[in-house]
C-alpha cells in the first residue's frame, strides 16, 4: 500500500496519559454466558453489547468507568428456534429488550486485574454486581491507527435475584458471565451513548 493512504495519527491516538473515553467496537465486543441445563451440560450462549462507552485511566483506575446496554434480542443459543423461545419465555424480550450494566467504582486488585463494582438492570430490576476484569492492551492498531484498548471480564450472578424463576427444577439458578471488549478512543463517546439512551 502506498504510504500516503494510511489514517494520519490523531492527537486522540495518542497513548494514555490521563482517563480517556471509548466507545465499544461492536465486532470484537461480546457477553456470553453459561447456565446449568439438568445438569448434564452449561448451556451456552452469548449476547451483543448494543451501545454504551468506558473510561480508563492506565495510571489511576479509579477514575475509569462503564456503561454498557446488552441486546437482548440478540440472543445466540445455536439454534433459532431455542434463541427465539428463550427470548420470550425466560427473558421477556418483547417487555425488556435491553439490559444495562453501569459502574459504580472500579478498585485495582493487581497489576492488569481489578473489580468493576456496579448495578445489572435485567428484566425491569436492578441488582449489585461485580465485574472480575482484566486490561489486556492499549495500543495504536496497526491497520487503521486507531488507538484501542481491551478487557476481558467474569461475573456471576442468580437469575432469581432478577425474578427470572422459570424451570427452576431443570434449569440452574446461577449464570456465569464471561465478557470480551475492545474500545475505540472517542472523546465524544459517553455523549453519544448518553444521546442514545435518551432516544
Amino acid at each position: 500500500r502506498d504510504l500516503h493512504s494510511f489514517p494520519t495519527r490523531r492527537s486522540s491516538d495518542l497513548p494514555l496519559a490521563c482517563a480517556s473515553d471509548f466507545r465499544f467496537d461492536p465486532v470484537h465486543s461480546q457477553v456470553f454466558f453459561s447456565i446449568s441445563h439438568q445438569g448434564y451440560s452449561q448451556s451456552m450462549g452469548r449476547f451483543a453489547i448494543k451501545n454504551g462507552f468506558f473510561a480508563f485511566d492506565k495510571d489511576d483506575w479509579t477514575k475509569s468507568k462503564v456503561d454498557a446496554t446488552i441486546d437482548i434480542t440478540s440472543l445466540d443459543l445455536g439454534n433459532a428456534g431455542w434463541s427465539d423461545k428463550v427470548k420470550s419465555a425466560y427473558l421477556d424480550a418483547g417487555i425488556y429488550p435491553t439490559a444495562r450494566f453501569i459502574s459504580k467504582s472500579v478498585q485495582k486488585t493487581g497489576d492488569k486485574t481489578g473489580v468493576v463494582h456496579g448495578e445489572l438492570s435485567l428484566l425491569g430490576r436492578t441488582q449489585p454486581v461485580d465485574l472480575q476484569i482484566t486490561f489486556n492492551r492499549s495500543a495504536a492498531d496497526g491497520y487503521t491507527m486507531r488507538y484501542i484498548a481491551g478487557f476481558s471480564a467474569d461475573a456471576k450472578f442468580k437469575r432469581s435475584s432478577f425474578g427470572s424463576t422459570r424451570s427452576a427444577e431443570s434449569i440452574g439458578d446461577e449464570v456465569a458471565v464471561h465478557i470480551e471488549v475492545e474500545g475505540i478512543r472517542d472523546g465524544d463517546a459517553e455523549k453519544k451513548a448518553n444521546a442514545t439512551e435518551t432516544h
